[in-house]
């Protein structure tokens, strides 16, 4: 048994429900305070009045693409043309250059030729669906293309052109990844990358290796793509090992709303676009019928208002089975009347509150009338729906921190303005979002809380996050993050 003393821990039952001591023993806690009373202890851990919460969960996030990114050159930041082409300049050493991060500013593959058309270059574009690639690359495709700058299904196919990564190279980028959750707090997350690197199997395995010795709390969705495989693997749903569950099958009903694929009620401002359906409706209501014929639940990537409207009509006539429970990612922008369908379903949306905060106000510039909901968490909190909390990392950094400010505070870090401010939520529910809601889609009772019978997974901070001064969520206050007992950081 490990008795964790002169702390301040957080049951999160409500904003002043706290403990001075907790008690844990075999990955579970056993009691607080005056319950411990006649226990001996094998550990004892002073905490110095650090403040104690449930491990924070990133509920929808790139496990090995977050690795990915740390391990490859990167344009966060960076805005004008001159300087990101002088910067790829420096980078090319003649052979294949990928570059992460890019924010578009106008680069096309002309641009990108002048440094080398022989060989590959490309540049993966911030929002994750969208490439800039040079001739080299588009030859490779066999792909006659007058910019180079690919969305959708050309940038997916731009993609397997380079190698796939090594067994043990795939492991390396998952133990990068992981490491650097620890740090900002991160217990476990909920994951899409069974597709994207070396198929099913071996990214799978992947994951048992690595988690056998870094404990992680990992849900990986099954993309439709690789749906086969895993129904031939006869895995069953969910629970794999204590740190390893395989979720709901993840599939795309949009795309972006920087690409100008995102399925919109109104059309792009100056266009009569609104957007696309990027599998096709009928083959995209084929795919949720192909899963439900497995019993599955369906995770949906949508973005779009007039997306989520359609998706939402989808799964009311194509339904779950009663005990599971279908997942939504993103919808950030609402209709009305879409809100009382969500209400007849039993469903968990996984929303990024940082895209609010890097999103707006751009996004509102590419619309021709504004949504009826934009970034709607208060309304769907209040409609009964889950929200659980996310980064989407690489396309945001995985702090937690940074997620809870931007849903409490909903300001635009490009103009400092405050948007929607009637959908603000309060530092309990948004801290809920990265803890107890985080935890539903898992279907475990016994996450999200600090409690007699609750996993013994831990985030520490220096700061109590839910009366602090909002300035400390910009630093750096993780103290330590603990795992299934273990300590797995702790900030020197």
């Amino acid at each position: 048994m490990i008795l964790w003393k002169n702390g301040i821990f957080h049951s999160l039952d409500d904003y002043h429900h706290t403990y001075h001591q907790m008690a844990t023993d075999q990955g579970l806690i056993i009691g607080f305070d005056d319950e411990l009373n006649n226990l001996t202890f094998e550990k004892e851990i002073d905490l110095k009045k650090a403040h104690v919460y449930p491990g924070f969960v990133d509920a929808h996030m790139h496990l090995l693409g977050y690795g990915q990114m740390l391990s490859r050159p990167n344009l966060t930041g960076m805005s004008q043309k001159d300087a990101i082409l002088n910067h790829l300049t420096s980078l090319f050493k003649g052979e294949k250059l990928f570059v992460e991060g890019y924010f578009e500013c106008g680069i096309t593959k002309s641009d990108l030729n002048m440094i080398s058309s022989s060989i590959p270059i490309m540049m993966r574009h911030n929002d994750y669906h969208s490439l800039t690639v040079n001739d080299a690359v588009l030859k490779l495709m066999k792909l006659d293309h007058p910019t180079g700058v690919l969305t959708e299904g050309d940038a997916e196919h731009a993609m397997q052109i380079f190698p796939k990564y090594t067994h043990d190279e795939l492991k390396k980028i998952l133990i990068k990844s992981i490491e650097s959750l620890y740090a900002y707090g991160i217990t476990g997350a909920h994951s899409d990358d069974l597709y994207y690197f070396n198929g099913f199997y071996d990214t799978l395995k992947v994951f048992e290796d690595v988690l056998k010795k870094y404990p992680f709390r990992a849900h990986l969705l099954v993309h439709h793509q690789v749906l086969n495989d895993y129904v031939g693997s006869k895995r069953p749903y969910l629970d794999q090992t204590p740190y390893l569950q395989l979720g709901a099958v993840k599939m795309f009903y949009d795309g972006t709303l920087s690409s100008k694929t995102a399925l919109m009620n109104a059309p792009y401002l100056g266009t009569q676009d609104y957007g696309l359906n990027v599998n096709g409706y009928e083959n995209f209501v084929d795919i949720v019928k192909t899963t439900r014929a497995h019993n599955l639940p369906v995770a949906i990537h949508v973005i779009g208002d007039q997306g989520l409207d359609e998706v939402v009509d989808i799964l009311i006539k194509y339904p779950p089975r009663e005990d599971r429970l279908d997942r939504l990612i993103h919808t950030p922008w609402v209709m009305s009347k879409t809100i009382e369908k969500l209400k007849k379903l039993k469903i968990s949306i996984d929303i990024q509150p940082q895209f609010l905060s890097s999103d707006l106000p751009w996004a509102l510039s590419y619309l021709s009338k504004t949504p009826e909901l934009c970034f709607p968490w208060k309304t769907l909190l209040e409609a009964g729906i889950n929200l659980a909390g996310s980064s989407d990392a690489p396309v945001e950094i995985p702090n937690p921190l940074l997620g809870i400010y931007a849903a409490v505070e909903r300001m635009s870090r490009h103009d400092g303005k405050v948007y929607f401010e009637d959908e603000k939520v309060s530092r309990l529910e948004a801290l809920k979002m990265y803890t107890t809601y985080a935890n539903y889609n898992t279907e475990k009772s016994n996450r999200g809380y600090l409690k007699k019978g609750f996993i013994a997974d831990f985030s520490i901070f220096k700061h109590d996050l839910l009366s602090m001064n909002r300035a400390q969520f910009q630093k750096d206050i993780v103290l330590m993050t603990v795992v299934d007992e273990k300590i797995v950081y702790q900030k020197r």
